[in-house]
């Protein structure tokens, strides 16, 4: 049986205010995140995780992989990586969920 978690989706750049003054262009797991590919999501899940994600109006059972952090507090969010931030604003907070498909 497939387990739904249903998360906040907001999106990120690799800029300051995106990623703070000490921003080094990597994700938590040492890669240079990858538009279309990259997400941010709960520390619970395993860098590397594979997971489909869903963003109604967005996208149905899209495929990312979880190479970056967020905060204790955004556990339940994923936070999909753009290569611009006007790009990542313009996105706002949706609502989404996520299977895991492979960790």
């Amino acid at each position: 049986m497939t387990n739904i978690i249903a998360v906040a989706v907001t999106a990120f750049c690799c800029c300051d205010k995106c990623c703070g003054p000490d921003a080094i262009g990597l994700t938590a797991s040492g890669r240079k995140p990858v538009e279309g590919i990259t997400v941010a999501a709960s520390r619970k899940i395993p860098l590397g995780t594979m997971i489909n994600l869903t963003v109604p109006g967005s996208f149905t059972n899209r495929p990312f992989r979880v190479d970056d952090r967020l905060s204790k507090r955004f556990d339940k969010r994923v936070d999909i990586y753009m290569n611009d931030h006007k790009k990542a604003l313009q996105w706002g907070l949706k609502k989404g969920s996520f299977t895991i498909i492979k960790k």
